[in-house]
């Protein structure tokens, strides 16, 4: 998160450049215009070589601007406890376990989890079974949630294990969450893979949704649950105006994770868009 010293620097720093760019753009439309007019061929070649040169200094000046501009962007969209105080926040848990295995334990303890909070009133629990891809599709539109808990397997590709319409099992790659969550970049800040072998497709989600966690192995079903309780009592903790919400419930899920089982600790994996 930007302090207010570091936003008022890199603001300072656009508006400089943005007056270099202005200037940068008038004296390469003055080099132009002289080129338009010259008859010396010569001279012709020389206002020619020096337009590219101008115009490559153009473009470091744009590619600049950009990177502030985005690091402006992912900063304001950081959420703090101020932010949410009076937005109700909508989890939908998509249960892809066909034949149950952690799923109901997993889903108690989440909503225990969220009856025990300071900030209980700010979240709704939504719990759809989605073991095929269309289902996490329609779900996710219907929804429109905040945080997205995907609760299921994952393969060593970084596929996630769903199944079609016949009940064979039916890989999904990471490209394909991406493309998905990409149509839903409006509403959803977080999503939570909490399946093995989930870090590709988090990093490839994380392309467009601001916080995505995965795992980098594979993880015992009583890790995978202790590590889902910690990160909702972490969003349900009372904490000061000015936290990051989804940090600091990755940092109590760490917590409660390796308080389980240390060997597990290292799995667990926070992806950010900025």
């Amino acid at each position: 998160m930007l302090s207010d010293e570091q936003r008022r620097r890199l603001q300072e720093e656009k508006k400089s450049f943005e007056q270099s760019y202005k200037l940068q753009s008038e004296k390469i439309a003055r080099l132009r215009n002289a080129l338009v007019i010259e008859t010396d061929p010569l001279r012709k070649f020389q206002y020619e070589q020096q337009i590219q040169q101008e115009e490559n200094e153009l473009i470091k000046l744009t590619d600049r601007l950009t990177q502030i501009e985005k690091h402006l962007q992912s900063a304001q969209s950081i959420p703090t406890i101020s932010e949410l105080k009076n937005t109700q926040q909508k989890v939908l848990i998509l249960a892809a376990i066909p034949h149950g295995l952690r799923l109901d334990k997993e889903i108690r303890e989440i909503e225990e989890a969220i009856r025990r909070a300071t900030n209980r009133d700010l979240f709704e629990i939504k719990v759809r079974t989605a073991v095929r891809p269309q289902d996490i599709r329609r779900a996710i539109a219907e929804e429109q949630p905040q945080i997205v808990h995907f609760c299921g397997h994952g393969e060593k590709d970084g596929s996630l294990l769903l199944e079609d319409d016949g009940g064979k099992n039916k890989p999904v790659a990471p490209e394909g969450l991406a493309s998905l969550f990409k149509l839903h970049v409006d509403y959803v800040r977080c999503v939570l893979l909490n399946a093995c072998y989930s870090e590709k497709p988090a990093v490839a989600i994380s392309q467009y949704i601001d916080y995505v966690i995965g795992m980098n192995n594979p993880i015992q079903d009583s890790a995978a649950i202790e590590f889902a309780k910690g990160f909702y009592d972490g969003l349900g903790y009372k904490n000061s105006g000015n936290q990051d919400v989804f940090q600091r419930a990755f940092d109590e899920a760490m917590v409660a994770i390796e308080m389980e089982n240390l060997s597990q600790g290292e799995i667990p994996v926070l992806k950010k868009k900025f």
